[in-house]
């Protein structure tokens, strides 16, 4: 009776072999999968050889060589799945890495650009706030500070803040020119009209006085406050 256990014994070592391998950590995960294949070809293909020597040198029941055979296919494809989750692992430890390496890849390219196109913004920020102090002249220097003041502060931080002193009313800036000047640098920068309205009416209560319901009405759009900066610059660049 005790013959016919000795390939159930091998079988059930081979098992024991086999899981233990496929948990060794130290081994690669190509090499696991690779001998888990190897083991589970050579269980199923030892059907055969195991089944010549039940019948040649064994006598048992046909309960216990059919477990003993279904046992030994069992182990088979045991072997077989166990290699093909540690070869499913593998591959999604490479897509995973590759995928890393994409989202680091694309990260750094939108890092560029937003440095390109905060670089652009600031430069287009000085830019026209260059031009606006240039046009700024006709006040006094301090009123020239307060309002570029508020003006860092919208155009920065869209901040509209009241200047730190009253703006009075010039003879040589009109209330036109006024809103030219400062629609221009604005709706260059990018910035909406109604804000553009907030920032005029609060940095120069003294030039709207029918408030700022009245001035949203004048001030003129975006085509406009362009076509005058365009026939500007043409003109300077003729003289």
């Amino acid at each position: 009776m005790g013959i016919y256990l000795i390939p159930l014994c091998v079988i059930v070592a081979i098992l024991v072999i086999a899981f233990l391998f496929a948990s060794l950590q130290q081994v690669k995960h190509k090499t696991r999968y690779i001998v888990l294949y190897v083991i589970a070809i050579i269980m199923l293909f030892a059907v055969i050889p195991i089944n010549e020597y039940l019948t040649k040198f064994t006598q048992i029941s046909s309960e216990e060589y059919l477990l003993i055979l279904i046992f030994d296919i069992a182990v088979g494809y045991f072997c077989m799945y166990i290699a093909g989750l540690l070869k499913f692992n593998l591959l999604k430890q490479k897509n995973q890495a590759l995928e890393n390496a994409l989202t680091e890849k694309q990260q750094k390219n939108v890092n560029a650009l937003l440095k390109h196109q905060n670089e652009k913004q600031k430069t287009l920020l000085k830019g026209e706030l260059e031009w606006l102090t240039e046009k700024i002249k006709v006040f006094t220097e301090e009123e020239q500070k307060a309002i570029l003041a508020c003006a860092c502060a919208f155009a920065e931080h869209d901040l509209i803040i009241a200047p730190s002193i009253s703006i009075q009313q010039k003879d040589t800036c009109s209330q036109q020119d006024l809103m030219y000047f400062v629609c221009s640098a604005f709706f260059n920068m990018g910035k909406k009209r109604n804000d553009i309205v907030s920032f005029l009416y609060k940095v120069f209560p003294i030039y709207f006085p029918a408030g700022e319901t009245v001035l949203a009405k004048k001030m003129p759009g975006v085509d406009k406050v362009r076509e005058r900066r365009i026939k500007e610059e043409t003109e300077k660049k003729t003289l």
